[in-house]
């Protein structure tokens, strides 16, 4: 706003000059300029919408109290007057005010001009007076007019893009979801786990990175029909989701391998916690073989004070599930579950070789 009325003086001023008018017009229209000026340079250093609104409107007034003062100099309204005026009003909706601040600020001009006729000392020209009225009542109508027009556009464009917004999100996480069992999926794993890892360091939490899959998933489909085993998988997603409540993330890796991340919570509770849960769903199906489907397990756990990457924990998870299948072969009892925990740093280093912690992460416990 402050730029066009400084356009808006700046041709004033020079038609000023073309009609040889009063010098004081000049003098006020530079004045005002150099207003408007300052008034640009504050408002790129003022972040605060109410205080560029005050901006705004001491510009208004400012310019209005002059073009009055003119008036009353010259005790007559110029036909250059009557057009500043106009320019006055209609400068207003450039500001983005709402129609109450709006019609507030239109209301104040106006009235301002009215006052400063009817107390004059002297009597302005009937003609001049109505001409006045219609001028600003125009004006007034014109400005409010497009104000309310602002408005609206301006709640659309912000209702459009919350909507974007909104529809954003839920592609993404569409993107990031397994359609089948509501887990996760790998794309937004490698995304994420970074971050997550980093958030526990500075927490101070244990991090726990479980892999889990499904014992004798082929057979199941085998036997069964792949819808089966689709259910099955399933039952994995809402298990571990039931069992974490929030606290955790689950992922489905591929296939019906599924990852598991959380910290201080005991890993060994959460495995059997959903194993179990995994066990009641499966009771519910028809088959034989999917009532005795069960899962193994394997947890890399490492305290926060000790950096390892992505690769050596998944590959230390999948070490602890490869040996949990086999203690699954050894005794057919579940749960199979093995956690290879990160005690001494000195241990990263051969992390893609051997277990953490080995003789411990060899107990098998029974549910």
């Amino acid at each position: 706003m402050s730029i066009l009325m400084m356009a808006i003086l700046l041709i004033e001023g020079v038609l000023y000059v073309t009609f040889a008018l009063d010098p004081l017009y000049l003098y006020t229209c530079a004045i005002l300029v150099l207003l408007s000026l300052n008034m640009v340079f504050a408002a790129r250093t003022v972040g605060d919408p109410q205080a560029l609104h005050l901006l705004g409107i001491t510009l208004l007034v400012v310019s209005g109290s002059s073009f009055v003062l003119l008036a009353h100099y010259q005790q007559v309204f110029h036909p250059m007057l009557f057009a500043s005026v106009a320019m006055l009003f209609i400068v207003i909706p450039m500001m983005s005010w709402g129609l109450g601040e709006a019609l507030a600020v239109t209301l104040l001009v106006y009235t301002m001009f009215t006052l400063s006729t009817l107390d004059a000392k002297f009597d302005f020209a009937e003609q001049s007076l109505w001409t006045l009225q219609f001028i600003m009542l125009g004006a007034s109508a014109v400005s409010l007019s497009l104000v309310v027009r602002n408005v609206k556009l301006r709640k659309h464009d912000i209702s459009t893009q919350h909507d974007l917004v909104v529809a954003h999100e839920q592609i993404t996480e569409l993107s990031n979801r397994d359609p089948l069992t509501g887990a996760w999926n790998r794309r937004y794993f490698d995304l994420k786990f970074e971050e997550y890892l980093k958030q526990c360091r500075q927490n101070q939490n244990q991090f726990h990175f479980m892999l889990l899959d499904i014992d004798d998933f082929k057979l199941i489909n085998d036997e069964c029909g792949h819808e089966s085993g689709d259910v099955v998988l399933k039952h994995i997603g809402m298990a571990f989701d039931s069992v974490l409540a929030g606290s955790g993330t689950l992922v489905r890796m591929g296939g019906d391998e599924f990852a598991v991340i959380f910290a201080d919570l005991d890993p060994r509770v959460i495995a059997i916690r959903g194993l179990k849960k995994f066990c009641e769903l499966n009771a519910r199906c028809k088959y034989d073989l999917i009532q005795q489907a069960s899962l193994s397990i394997g947890v890399a756990s490492v305290p926060p004070d000790i950096e390892v990457s992505y690769r050596q924990l998944y590959k230390q998870a999948d070490l602890a599930l490869y040996r949990a299948k086999s203690l699954k072969d050894a005794d057919p009892t579940p749960p199979n579950i093995v956690i290879s925990v990160l005690q001494d740093p000195n241990d990263v280093l051969i992390s893609t070789q051997s277990l953490w912690k080995m003789p411990e992460s060899a107990n098998k416990e029974a549910s």
